[in-house]
């Protein structure tokens, strides 16, 4: 509840916001940051992203979607040393998704960005780009069980804010292994997951379909594996693969050239907003 009215109020400044704009003439961002928050009661930042091709030529709303178009969302998942803005400042996200809607070779969505750190902003002491000092730490500071429950309560809080049709989630490295685990944790909601160079483990896997049946919940997601050629991580991702064939799953394995880097990462998600 608390973490519904803090997103609900951000998003209501947001609007307010816009309608500001719209009144002076300024020029407009269509990158809500707001807040989310767990039960740990630490706060987050999620960047939402809403494509100006969806927004409603009313000057008063220029940050709402029309309510009466149902848009899906993707869901992006940063790395172990990651924040809710690599995506964009070094995975180009936007403007990839842009690009490739004025192209037509992806569907206008909106893209939800959320800091998954294992490190809440006002106790983080690591550089976010410092790999080997999170990798060292992060056994004692691990939070992933509590984030898989704080990125299940913002799927309820977009779902309640926009019309969403359908919803996605892809991750990166540590970040797949994330998108895995909310994967299977929503698998109501979510239909499509991107593996990027994961690193995935057996509890990693869907639940079988006898479970998800006294669920009554349709075991219809699909699984796409990136992995990269030259990637440390590619064995892990090829026995994630086959180990997803013999529980009956028929994930979608895609092999790129390239290693455990951005270079890689901004391909795959190419390659997966076209299968979106």
């Amino acid at each position: 509840m608390q973490s519904k009215f803090i997103l609900n109020i951000s998003l209501s400044l947001l609007l307010a916001s816009g309608a500001l704009h719209a009144a002076t003439g300024e020029p407009h961002n269509l990158t809500h940051t707001v807040w989310f928050s767990h039960s740990e009661r630490i706060f987050r930042h999620v960047d939402i992203y809403v494509p100006e091709c969806l927004v409603l030529p009313d000057t008063t709303n220029l940050l709402t979607p029309n309510p009466l178009t149902e848009i899906p969302v993707l869901y992006l998942i940063h790395g172990i040393n990651g924040y809710e803005g690599a995506w964009q400042e070094r995975g180009s996200a936007i403007d990839t998704l842009n690009a490739m809607i004025a192209d037509g070779r992806c569907r206008p969505m909106i893209l939800v960005m959320p800091d998954c750190s294992k490190w809440p902003r006002r106790e983080r002491p690591l550089k976010h780009y410092d790999l080997w000092k999170c990798l060292f730490h992060y056994p004692r500071l691990s939070r992933e069980h509590l984030l898989e429950h704080a990125l299940s309560d913002l799927i309820d809080m977009i779902d309640s804010t926009y019309c969403v049709s359908t919803c996605a989630v892809a991750g990166l490295s540590d970040g797949g292994r994330m998108a895995a685990n909310i994967a299977n944790l929503r698998s109501d909601r979510i239909s499509t997951v991107g593996l990027f160079s994961p690193v995935l483990y057996n509890d990693q896997l869907p639940a079988p379909d006898s479970i998800l049946s006294t669920l009554n919940i349709q075991h219809s997601t699909k699984y796409y594996i990136y992995i990269g050629s030259t990637d440390n991580f590619c064995p892990n991702g090829k026995r994630f693969h086959r180990r997803m064939t013999r529980a009956g799953n028929q994930p979608e394995l895609i092999r790129l050239k390239g290693g455990h880097n951005w270079n890689i990462w901004r391909q795959c998600l190419s390659d997966f907003l076209e299968k979106l």
